[in-house]
């Protein structure tokens, strides 16, 4: 069992490759770090999608970029205007061969109102590709823009059963400082398998006021809300309620 009680620790529920970035730089800041993923992905069968009827793609998660990727070919992918919420997404986009339209979005509203701005009243949908349950869910703010959009679940989240023995450790022990939660969905199943600890040393840092709602059954040291999902604004809400 490793250490974590000399210096601050930071529990990140998300999946080990999209904890990295953040993990590094928490760790440059002489804090310790655990990732733990509280689900696995399990994609939906894609149905035939012409992307010719479509006007644009709204993406919102680096998970659907790559179950997309792996059934449609670049070249198709390159014929609709996407969008995606924050650079990281729009890179892996990039990569894969969408057609990304660069834009300043760092949440769902936030690029729902750029894409709005940007498309056309002829008839043609809006297709957004994501998870079963989505995080943000912009088909109000369209259809308010006389707008239409079409919603296609690609994957859905199965829950783990349990928390690993490392993660246990740690909270039986007090040993963490901060939890870094990104969507309601994940503050649910988080809370359905840690229920029977107490969290009010612990602050928690999350994306946008639905995740806040859920945690608030809770009584914590702190709830901190980040609306966007630009690194550095995790990483510094962070660092500043550990220092």
């Amino acid at each position: 069992m490793k250490n974590y009680t000399l210096k601050p620790c930071v529990l990140i529920l998300r999946d080990f490759e999209r904890a990295e970035l953040l993990k590094k730089l928490l760790i440059k800041n002489d804090i310790n770090v655990i990732v733990e993923p509280v689900y696995k992905i399990h994609p939906i069968k894609l149905k035939n999608i012409n992307f010719l009827d479509y006007q644009a793609l709204l993406i919102t998660s680096v998970n659907t970029i790559k179950i997309i990727s792996e059934q449609i070919s670049a070249e198709k992918l390159n014929n609709i205007k996407t969008y995606c919420v924050g650079k990281v997404t729009e890179k892996h986009a990039l990569e894969a061969g969408f057609n990304c339209i660069t834009t300043n979005a760092k949440s769902g509203i936030t690029l729902a109102k750029n894409v709005i701005k940007k498309s056309q009243k002829n008839g043609k949908k809006i297709l957004l590709l994501g998870a079963e349950v989505l995080a943000y869910d912009p088909t109000k703010i369209f259809r308010e823009s006389d707008l239409e959009i079409e919603k296609i679940s690609i994957y859905k989240k199965i829950p783990f059963l349990n928390l690993s023995k490392n993660c246990l450790y740690l909270l039986k022990n007090n040993s963490i400082r901060n939890i870094v939660i990104y969507s309601p969905e994940t503050a649910k199943i988080f809370l359905d398998i840690a229920k029977n600890y107490e969290y009010e040393n612990i602050t928690v840092t999350c994306l946008g006021n639905k995740t806040k709602e859920i945690l608030k059954k809770y009584k914590w040291k702190k709830i901190q809300v980040v609306n966007n999902t630009e690194l550095k604004s995790f990483a510094n809400k962070i660092i500043k309620s550990i220092i």
